[in-house]
């Protein structure tokens, strides 16, 4: 709690600074959002939220069912990444969101084309994570296992899937970050409903308390991603310590 208190001042006191210097019309006082945010939470933000973390969700789902299984295989068989590897990094520095038009046109204007988007996004950071912690597994491990009559599936389950978790998880967590901000721009097309929306109809209508409200919910919900994850790994990976 301390900490996150401290992190708080280090927003808020320049924000009540920047409010004094430009304007706060333009750059209103937290206090004002604060109170904009909780008036406009319960009958516009909390739908709007709810459509874009059901978008992230979606696309991380889409990404791991893709990304695990591959990046295991990846990382166990030389022949699967000497095929894959190249491709995955070619495609990897590609900006996504440069694909979003050429989604639009394939899959049509619905969240089916952002949901893929996002999970372009997501893929490859999760892929090569996962092939990276498969690769690392220490080969005395599973020689170990071996002499206890372990199976492949045992090498899986006690060795190689313990150590690729935490990567996974901190792939989950930098590409969540990643893909709110791409959804931010995905949703000012062809929609009526997300937080990117919110923010920029209320920017055109000059409506700037709902604007940096809308801002507040997306930096809050991108902080309840973080923290979710953070609170998974301590669970399920409570041997790193």
């Amino acid at each position: 709690m301390r900490r996150l208190f401290v992190g708080l001042c280090w927003i808020v006191i320049p924000w009540y600074l920047l409010s004094l210097v430009v304007g706060t019309r333009v750059l209103p006082f937290p206090h004002a959002v604060a109170v904009r945010f909780v008036a406009l939470a319960l009958p516009a933000l909390l739908r709007h939220a709810a459509a874009s973390l059901l978008r992230v969700l979606a696309a991380l789902l889409a990404a791991s069912a893709v990304a695990i299984p591959l990046g295991l295989a990846m990382g166990r068989v030389r022949a699967f990444d000497r095929v894959f590897s190249p491709a995955a990094y070619l495609l990897y520095p590609v900006p996504k969101i440069a694909l979003l038009p050429i989604l639009l046109l394939l899959l049509g204007t619905g969240d089916i084309s952002r949901v893929a988007l996002l999970a372009l996004v997501l893929v490859f950071q999760l892929l090569l994570a996962v092939r990276d912690g498969a690769r690392d597994v220490d080969a005395h491990y599973l020689i170990s296992l071996d002499s206890l009559g372990a199976t492949k599936a045992d090498h899986l389950r006690y060795c190689v899937w313990p150590l690729v978790l935490p990567r996974l998880l901190t792939a989950v967590r930098i590409g969540s970050a990643t893909a709110l901000a791409v959804l931010f721009f995905a949703e000012t097309f062809f929609t009526r409903y997300g937080l990117g929306y919110f923010i920029m109809d209320s920017w055109m209508k000059l409506a700037y308390l709902d604007m940096y409200a809308g801002i507040v919910a997306m930096s809050l919900l991108g902080f309840a991603m973080f923290v979710t994850v953070d609170r998974i790994e301590q669970r399920v990976s409570r041997w790193q310590g």
